[in-house]
């Protein structure tokens, strides 16, 4: 049995007021205005809706007009007259509704762009925090599931709108105008339709709320368990992970139910309320055409439109259910337009375009991922143009979140990073980031062709400066040993290239973005060491004249950096010179004779190897 599923605190669905559940009027006139800027099209589907409320009526009129001339004239009725305009009036509404699906349908489409369009947009701008707290699923679902929701409901539901109203404001003048105590029968069910409505309103969009909410973890559970499959099946833990995605999958279920039977019990409840008032009708009618006080034509016309009376009512009702289902879709899908970044991407007073980096300050700078869980404490470094600045010391010290507040990911809690003297968080971000060349611990690699992928570093680049990017970066040999070269496709995700070689791919990528801050993390850690030793010799002429904090765990590589600072528990805990720090013997000097000694018996039984062969 599955255990039960406990919601993680960092991925809870924002809409978490189901008590307090109202119909909010302000969002659904917001996400409206995404169809009025197609007024053309919007014009043309209410004319179409119009158009077919109104045509309709015809149908019980054609009735009405047929047994009224059967009943005065016998056989000399105008039969033919009547099949043509029957046969007439069918046409039009065909031509009509193929007008408005095609409408409907391409306004549907375009909606539906603008919306994800916005939403992207406004993703693209939040910061790391923003990504830490929800998975891709959870992001993914709003951007697909939840958009198709709302487009439906904006396009169709404001055809059936026009098309309801115009067909019940026409049925209803013509029924009072033949007969007005007939008329009262068909529109007595209103009010009660009404009061189904409203209580059944809050239970729905509580239900609602719960099925989308789950839906969307479910969505992140698929993204994170198909990314970790490998990991998975070395731990053998498909078993526990089928057990949580069964809590998962229960709590849909369960929610689903809910939902749905409250949906079933609604709609049939209208439906038994007009098949009533059909019934009432039916009786009065029949009495009434008894007593002579209206005739067969209009007993049998009333008939049919007391029935297509009902059709816009029941059609209205399920769009407003739906409507009520939706109104969750629409609140996650403009949280997600309305989240306001962390950190603000435009200037206050300067702009970092055509500057040059001649130095970067950290000072007093401390940083919390969560409140009262310090993971900086009080950093102080210095670098100026043309020097290396390497940073060292055990897993989980604080060095990459170090990296990341450098190229402005996160911003310090406390304290400040100053390009040339300002406060980065006064120059824009988009321009202060275009200085920057990053390759991270873990590289990413698009699909696409190696060739593109190298060239994301600068749009534009020719072939000869992205070859010159991959010689430096030691990536050209193993992409001239591939079938197609440099337009091999990497794969998803850089699938069909090793650790290694996507590191490499990174690597020339920054290389080829010519930036003036350039940030390593574990830049060299996937490859082997002679290939470690061809990129740091490219590298050497790549630091010259730039800001470089090279982050490495492997010593030996950052010797030659200007400065190094071992971090420890969020803090520098030395600072100087590879020279100056074996000098004090302290952590640096332990973790390089340790990594030194390690490295001699490597090699000594490598070489223990080669004698035995």
């Amino acid at each position: 049995m599955a255990e039960t599923f406990v919601q993680d605190p960092a991925t809870q669905d924002e809409f978490d007021d189901s008590e307090k559940a109202k119909m909010q009027l302000h969002l659904w006139r917001r996400l409206f205005g995404y169809v009025l800027q197609y007024k053309g099209h919007l014009a043309i589907v209410a004319v179409c809706g119009s158009i077919t409320g109104g045509l309709e009526i015809i149908i019980g009129l054609v009735t009405k007009w047929l047994v009224d001339d059967i009943q005065a004239n016998g056989a000399d009725a105008n039969l033919g007259k009547w099949a043509l305009v029957y046969v007439l009036s069918s046409l039009m509404l065909s031509v009509v509704t193929t007008g408005f699906v095609f409408c409907v349908t391409k306004m549907r489409a375009m909606t539906g762009y603008d919306i994800r369009r916005d939403a992207f947009r406004n993703i693209q701008k939040q910061s790391f925090k923003f990504f830490d707290n929800r998975p891709v699923g959870w992001l993914m679902a709003r951007l697909t599931s939840d958009t198709d929701r709302l487009t439906d409901i904006l396009c169709w539901a404001f055809l059936d709108l026009i098309w309801g109203t115009t067909m019940m404001i026409a049925l209803g003048i013509v029924m009072f105008v033949l007969s007005w105590k007939l008329a009262l029968f068909a529109i007595s069910i209103l009010p009660f339709v009404v009061w189904v409505t409203v209580k059944f309103r809050r239970s729905i969009l509580r239900t609602a709320r719960d099925v989308r909410s789950a839906n969307s973890l479910i969505t992140g559970s698929y993204n994170e368990h198909i990314m970790g499959v490998l990991t998975s099946k070395s731990f053998v833990r498909a078993s526990d992970n089928l057990q949580n995605f069964s809590g998962l999958t229960n709590r849909l279920y369960d929610s689903s139910v809910k939902n749905l039977t409250l949906s079933a019990i609604y709609v049939p409840l209208v439906m038994i309320a007009g098949s009533v008032a059909t019934g009432i009708a039916l009786g009065v009618g029949g009495t009434e055409f008894l007593n002579g006080a209206i005739i067969a034509g209009t007993l049998l016309a009333f008939m049919i439109w007391i029935r297509h009376f009902l059709d816009p009512t029941i059609e209205l009702a399920m769009w407003f259910t739906e409507i009520q289902t939706a109104q969750a879709s629409a609140e996650r899908i403009l949280a997600v337009m309305d989240a306001v970044p962390d950190i603000d991407p435009t200037p206050q007073t300067n702009s970092a375009q055509d500057l040059q980096v001649e130095s970067i300050d950290i000072r007093n700078v401390s940083f919390e991922y969560v409140k009262g869980d310090p993971v900086l404490t009080d950093i102080n470094l210095h670098a100026s143009q043309g020097e290396t600045v390497a940073l060292v010391g055990p897993t989980g010290g604080g060095k990459t979140t170090l990296a990341n507040i450098l190229c402005r990911f996160y911003e310090p809690t406390q304290g400040l990073v100053a390009i040339n003297g300002i406060d980065y968080r006064q120059l824009d971000l988009r321009s202060y980031r275009s200085q920057l060349g990053v390759v991270l611990q873990q590289a990413h690699v698009f699909s696409g062709s190696i060739f593109d992928n190298i060239r994301y570093g600068k749009n534009g680049a020719s072939e000869e400066q992205v070859i010159a990017a991959a010689r430096l970066a030691g990536a050209h040999d193993f992409i001239e040993e591939m079938e197609n070269g440099y337009q091999t496709e990497a794969g998803a995700a850089g699938s069909r290239l090793s650790a290694g070689q996507k590191q490499l791919v990174s690597i020339a990528r920054a290389i080829l973005a010519d930036p003036q801050i350039l940030v390593l993390d574990e830049a060299t850690s996937s490859v082997d060491t002679i290939t470690e030793q061809h990129i740091q010799e490219g590298l050497e002429n790549l630091f010259q004249n730039r800001i470089c904090f090279v982050i490495a765990h492997r010593l030996s590589t950052i010797r030659n950096a200007s400065k190094i600072a071992f971090i420890r528990d969020g803090r520098i805990v030395e600072f100087g010179t590879h020279q100056e720090l074996l000098r004090l013997q302290g952590s640096y000097s332990d973790m390089y004779r340790q990594q030194s000694l390690r490295v001699s018996i490597e090699t000594s039984f490598d070489l223990a190897e080669r004698t035995r062969d």
